[in-house]
């Protein structure tokens, strides 16, 4: 299953999973991926978005199960153990690879562009100028688009954990781009401008039939306001307000590593924190894959908890989870005096 986690991740950067972690479904697992449908008979400019999920239960059979706990999976927004009819799901929201869409190429897009390379965001510029979009100032960039933006829809390929960042040279070009953007699917999208062009803008774009809803999503004025002027100024308060939104959630750590080590084929135990309390060493979600031969790729923290979880990995036949007490006695302690407790899902691969 964790083969597909990591296609699914590649194709739209994002993936959530289910797993009970006791009950009558103890094991049980599923995944959801996110799906955008834009209706095709409706493709003007107020072509309707449609958000939604595809399930996938690791066993077919399981399909009606899951159909049941698909509001609770969805309203799940980052990786947490959450309550469900009485028993426990461990649900694991993934992010990888963030995208950085800069539309327009002008002094503020260069500085933002470094910043967004800097953060770790794969970064593409667009421009309609293409004087404006060349390596000489754009140097870090990883995309470099010349084009209509009324067109962006065949240079851009749509991808889930985007951030898209509007500051094209003017309105027009603006609102081209922010026609076209609602449509996607999106982590974050924002729009430079003053009030007043805010509002105009708002104001055409209700009159085309989008939704209050729909502009309400838009960030504009861009960026957390820091009484910036110059373009660095500017650009730093961009993407603070893109890692503002994009850490307002606890993702699940997608260890590259480990994620290779399946890739690969590689046959074994996946070893995953779901819930921690006290002193424990390493955050929920973090991962370590022991196989056969001993070799582990990735860590849940190293000392006493991995070492027991190492332990255990030989005795697993398909799927558990145990629970580790950082005390120095009671039941599942491991003599240990730090306090705390640690929750682990135990998965052969």
């Amino acid at each position: 299953m964790y083969n597909k986690i990591y296609q699914i991740l590649d194709e739209k950067g994002r993936a959530k999973t289910g797993i009970f972690l006791d009950g009558p479904y103890m094991g049980k697992k599923c995944i959801l991926k996110p799906e955008t449908v834009i209706r095709e008979e409706n493709c003007g400019e107020a072509a309707e978005k449609k958000s939604g999920v595809q399930l996938i239960p690791e066993k077919t059979e399981d399909a009606s199960i899951w159909d049941n706990y698909l509001n609770i999976l969805s309203e799940t927004k980052e990786t947490k153990v959450t309550e469900a009819d009485g028993h426990r799901l461990f649900v694991e929201d993934y992010r990888k690879n963030p995208r950085l869409v800069i539309f327009g190429g002008g002094h503020v897009s260069q500085p933002t562009a470094h910043l967004g390379k800097m953060l770790g965001f794969h970064v593409t510029i667009m421009d309609d100028r293409e004087y404006f979009v060349t390596k000489e100032r754009f140097p870090e960039a990883d995309q470099l688009v010349y084009g209509d933006f009324k067109e962006l829809d065949k240079y851009i390929t749509p991808y889930d954990n985007t951030y898209y960042v509007i500051l094209t040279r003017g309105h027009i070009g603006d609102a081209d781009c922010l026609r076209r953007l609602l449509h996607r699917p999106y982590e974050y999208l924002g729009m430079i401008g003053s009030k007043n062009k805010v509002r105009i803008t708002r104001e055409n774009l209700l009159k085309e039939g989008y939704t209050l809803e729909q502009l309400d999503e838009v960030h504009a004025p861009i960026g957390i306001p820091l009484g910036g002027q110059l373009p660095e100024e500017i650009a730093v308060s961009i993407m603070a307000e893109i890692i503002k939104v994009k850490n307002q959630h606890y993702s699940a750590y997608c260890d590259e590593k480990v994620e290779t080590a399946v890739l690969e084929g590689c046959h074994g135990v996946m070893v995953t924190i779901a819930e921690k309390s006290g002193s424990s060493p390493r955050g929920v979600g973090s991962k370590m894959f022991v196989e056969p031969s001993g070799h582990i790729t990735g860590s849940i923290g190293g000392g006493k908890v991995e070492y027991e979880a190492i332990n255990h990995c030989k005795e697993v036949k398909e799927k558990e989870v145990k629970h580790y007490a950082l005390t120095a006695d009671g039941q599942d302690s491991l003599g240990m005096i730090c306090g705390g407790q640690v929750t682990v899902v135990f998965e052969r691969v």
